[in-house]
């Protein structure tokens, strides 16, 4: 597979339904690896996903949104509404698992093959609110796995969110660069949920600097909390993405391309990089971080391997010229 389409394949911009036109022409080149899909919609929108499908010549690609429920909905014009992750923790486990099957089920009708949920942060701080089921561990592990069951259960991949742990944060990611409790602190709390994820989900690395395991840095950005702490520690062994590139947290310290460098390298798979404008910017970076050795060939084969493998594609499928 030529690098030009390698790199496209860990990278999935944010686009709204008149966007996807220019994902569907990089699809053809096969310079992407899916897209999360914003506001505004409307009812042509499974027309639009199909569009894109039909032209990707990478096999089918990602289409993601965030439909949690409650302040984040990208559908509710189109499917309702979903009550918030702290409504559902009213409710029976058996309950909650069966609203989120029947919306999941709703998505799969326009295309979608990915939900960016639950939310397991453990707490209600800053940029989190309703969008955590509790500050209770334990009941934060229990709900976030009801949902992740019920986004499977539709045949759509869960994406827990946001790894180490949000709920605790000083501020909102959208705006600046968090500080979280420390990496012990985390582990007796915020670190619970995410050892109780159903086979299938994958998880979304937060933009969160925690105290003993970032040294200042971004998560998303840091080999010790993605490899060490995430994948070896952990024991996940399933696709992980980034949070948006893009977001305050990260454009205040650098840019959208030398992020995704970062957090390719810090052992991320699929990349969040934002508006589609920067994907030229984002590639060339990652092409000359590969020549200069500051991103090693097989980090990369990696992390398209189990971007292909979410994706149900063999790349032995295709014959490249």
């Amino acid at each position: 597979m030529p690098v030009a389409i390698q790199i496209g394949q860990v990278l999935m911009p944010v686009v709204d339904q008149g966007g996807l036109e220019v994902v569907a022409d990089l699809a053809r080149r096969g310079l992407v690896g899916g897209a999360v899909i914003v506001k505004p919609v409307n009812d042509a929108l499974s027309d639009s996903i199909a569009s894109v499908q039909a032209v990707s010549v990478t096999g089918p690609l990602v289409m993601a949104v965030d439909e949690e429920g409650g302040t984040v909905q990208r559908l509710d014009g189109l499917l309702g509404e979903m009550p918030s992750a702290r409504q559902m923790a009213s409710y029976s486990i058996s309950d909650v698992r069966s609203v989120v099957r029947e919306h999941a089920e709703a998505m799969t009708g326009f295309g979608f093959t990915m939900n960016l949920t639950p939310v397991v942060d453990v707490g209600s701080g800053p940029g989190i609110g309703s969008r955590s089921f509790s500050d209770n561990p334990l009941l934060v592990a229990t709900f976030g796995s009801a949902v992740a069951h019920g986004v499977l259960d539709a045949g759509l991949t869960p994406v827990a969110k946001h790894f180490p742990g949000h709920g605790q944060a000083s501020a909102d990611s959208h705006e600046e660069l968090p500080v979280t409790p420390t990496v012990e602190d985390l582990k007796a709390v915020d670190l619970v949920p995410w050892r109780y994820l159903p086979p299938g989900t994958a998880v979304m690395v937060g933009h969160l600097s925690v105290p003993g395991l970032t040294d200042g840095v971004s998560s998303s950005l840091s080999y010790d909390a993605v490899t060490r702490l995430l994948r070896r520690e952990l024991g996940f062994e399933g696709l992980v993405l980034s949070d948006d590139l893009s977001m305050g947290a990260i454009v205040d310290l650098l840019g959208v391309s030398e992020a995704a460098v970062f957090s390719l390298r810090a052992g991320i798979d699929l990349l969040i990089v934002g508006a589609v404008s920067n994907l030229g910017a984002v590639a060339l970076e990652l092409v000359t971080a590969l020549e200069d050795g500051r991103l090693l060939p097989g980090r990369l084969n990696e992390a398209v391997g189990r971007v292909l493998a979410q994706r149900k594609v063999n790349p032995c499928d295709f014959v490249w010229e």
